[in-house]
């Protein structure tokens, strides 16, 4: 054999295995980008649930914490002598819209319990978002309470030091 077609076949070998292997990567590839497209979508799956589970439960202390801020800022109202004013209706007429809307999540909070187990990844994506934004709304009602509940401490405070001075005149023969 001639060292011309010994070069020929050894190109002809080379060009066979390069072949293959080029098949067997672009084989492996497509496996490799159908798993991460699982992974995502179970990455996904658990976000959503954990995303869920959290809001459901924060859903489920809303109206507690709504019942609590009204009694809480009707008796600081009423203790500072402004319970008949028309800032505690107004706040108490919020309260009120606000409660609907608190009852509404947990009428709607059932929905959370969906099983995602055959969405697609742009289902779970887009469940994702919505519950997201459902969170945004039930944060931002519960922080809406909670300030007013600090701000309800803040007036019980100053009732406190109020009624210690008229304490401390009395005891001094002031009052």
């Amino acid at each position: 054999m001639s060292e011309q077609n010994w070069l020929i076949y050894t190109g002809a070998i080379a060009g066979v295995i390069g072949a293959v292997t080029g098949i067997a990567g672009a084989v492996l590839a497509f496996f490799a980008f159908r798993r991460t497209g699982q992974l995502k979508a179970l990455d996904l799956r658990l976000e959503l649930r954990r995303t869920e589970a959290t809001l459901q439960l924060e859903i489920l202390n809303l109206v507690p914490l709504l019942d609590h801020a009204k009694l809480s800022h009707t008796r600081v109202a009423a203790a500072q002598g402004i319970f008949h004013s028309g800032a505690t209706k107004h706040w108490i007429s919020q309260w009120d819209s606000d409660l609907l809307e608190a009852n509404s999540l947990t009428d709607g909070a059932s929905v959370l319990d969906a099983d995602c187990i055959k969405f697609s990844q742009a289902q779970l994506e887009a469940r994702l978002i919505n519950v997201h934004k459902l969170q945004g709304q039930v944060s931002q009602l519960s922080d809406k309470y909670k300030k007013s509940l600090a701000a309800d401490d803040v007036g019980r405070e100053q009732l406190q030091a109020n009624q210690r001075v008229i304490t401390q005149a009395r005891i001094d023969g002031k009052l």
